[in-house]
């Protein structure tokens, strides 16, 4: 399962670079594909992001009760992942 999220974050990432033309070519593009280790870290905290969930959904149908712990748990994985991505395109 880890495999196949890898293998669609990697295509979701992969940057499309326009290089210099040639006189064969008009246009000349390039894939910029991601790094393993960046599409590992996106694909386990989308893994961390969908088991925080569930963990404040068990809780709140269990308790009643808004957790604020696991919510803060939650914008941290939002945050990494956004910064990631948000990064990479720079």
């Amino acid at each position: 399962m880890l495999g196949y999220l890898r293998r669609l974050v990697g295509r979701g990432t992969t940057r499309l670079v326009f290089a210099e033309a040639t006189p064969e070519r008009r246009v000349r593009v390039l894939e910029d594909e991601p790094g393993d280790r960046f599409t590992l870290i996106i694909a386990l905290m989308i893994v961390f992001f969908a088991g925080l969930v569930s963990l404040e959904v068990i809780h709140m149908a269990f308790l009643g009760a808004w957790d604020e712990a696991i919510f803060n748990g939650l914008m941290l994985v939002v945050g990494i992942i956004v910064g990631a991505v948000w990064g990479r395109g720079q």
